[in-house]
């Protein structure tokens, strides 16, 4: 079934970053037609017989050819730029399911209890950029008789953005009852995927690994792999005041992400099920 739908998939990603490349990577890699659209080339780029990467300059043509839209750009005050420039063309357009990429820090603190599909955000739509992106895909694709996947995402890592230790201090911080979410980006590549493949439609999804951490638990995976032998603790209290506004925003949130669903409805096994096997398959990223 899936490979039959496959080969009448034409996807486009707008926000062709990180995630994006290794989305269409996998999903080219599987016969389907894809482009990427990123505002850091400024001209067309062959990648193979099934993935091109655009220009912004081409995403109106771009949809025009597709029938799927990912969406990964990032959101503003306004929630998602894209869905504001570009939703009357897809209204004439052939996209028939939009997949809007988002993350689990919509959900806000919950302090160190689990979250999923069904929690309600602590904060409220005004206030929170992604959550309001998501409400105007969900809106729009309900009107307009679209399928939609809301995709939340945990912290990616992955080759080159590992996301260690950032300096040569190496410090790492303490905070007690501190829990984050993370995602290795083969797996959250496949994943997607996955949701595409098999036409999910109207569904709400919590991309993680199995195992949230601290990030102390965290580095000292880092510390044990690398065998560094100087590095220090250092409190939080002590620490937010030489961090930026972002890290503290980063470190006021805690909560644990469960990826029951993806793993009941996508019959999802993980290539790196926790932070330990992902960072020993990362050594030289280090």
């Amino acid at each position: 079934m899936g490979e039959c739908r496959s080969r009448k998939l034409i996807v486009v990603c707008i926000g062709f970053g990180y995630l994006g490349k290794y989305l269409l990577k996998n999903l080219s890699s599987q016969g389907i037609k894809s482009f990427g659209i990123t505002s850091k080339i400024s001209k067309n780029t062959y990648v193979n017989d099934n993935l091109q990467i655009q220009s912004r300059s081409s995403i109106k043509q771009t949809i025009n050819l597709s029938t799927n839209l990912i969406i990964t750009a990032p959101p503003n005050e306004n929630g998602c730029p894209v869905f504001r420039k570009f939703k009357t063309k897809i209204i004439k357009s052939n996209i028939k399911s939009i997949a809007y990429i988002s993350s689990t820090g919509i959900y806000g603190d919950f302090s160190g209890e689990w979250v999923n599909e069904r929690s309600k955000p602590k904060e409220k739509i005004k206030y929170n950029k992604r959550l309001l992106a998501e409400h105007q895909w969900v809106n729009f694709c309900r009107k307009k008789k679209i399928s939609y996947d809301v995709i939340r995402i945990a912290g990616i890592y992955g080759p080159d953005r590992v996301n260690s230790f950032q300096d040569n201090k190496n410090l790492i911080i303490r905070k007690e009852n501190q829990f984050f979410s993370r995602i290795h980006i083969q797996d959250a590549a496949r994943i997607i995927s996955k949701i595409l493949l098999q036409n999910r439609r109207n569904e709400f999804w919590n991309l993680s690994d199995d195992v949230p951490s601290s990030r102390e638990d965290f580095l000292m995976e880092v510390v044990k792999l690398k065998k560094i032998k100087n590095y220090k603790f250092i409190n939080y209290d002590q620490a937010k005041k030489k961090i930026s506004k972002k890290a503290n925003s980063f470190w006021s949130k805690s909560k644990k992400v469960s990826n029951y669903k993806i793993k009941e409805k996508l019959d999802i096994v993980f290539a790196f099920p926790n932070y330990r096997r992902g960072l020993k398959s990362l050594i030289k990223y280090l």
